[in-house]
């Protein structure tokens, strides 16, 4: 606050200056939250298909394979049948 200007003059520029700053700082937060959450939300639509054609192949795959197992199980019963008779 030592100066040659008036007092009030200093005064006014260190009090503009913080919240300048503050505003710009603020203003930088959130811009760098804000394109972390659109960033999230680029999921194109080709995207969800693909996520979703994926999703549907794995639950038929799983479906083939618990009656492959079914009929095996199956298979090794009747076997077991018929060699114990």
């Amino acid at each position: 606050m030592r100066t040659s200007n008036p007092k009030f003059v200093t005064a006014i520029f260190y009090i503009s200056w913080i919240f300048i700053g503050n505003f710009i700082l603020l203003n930088l937060f959130l811009a760098i939250l804000l394109d972390s959450f659109v960033q999230d939300d680029d999921t194109t639509e080709e995207e969800l298909q693909a996520e979703i054609d994926a999703e549907q192949k794995r639950k038929e795959f799983n479906e083939k394979e618990r009656q492959r197992r079914l009929k095996a199980l199956g298979r090794s019963e009747v076997q077991d049948e018929f060699k114990s008779a």
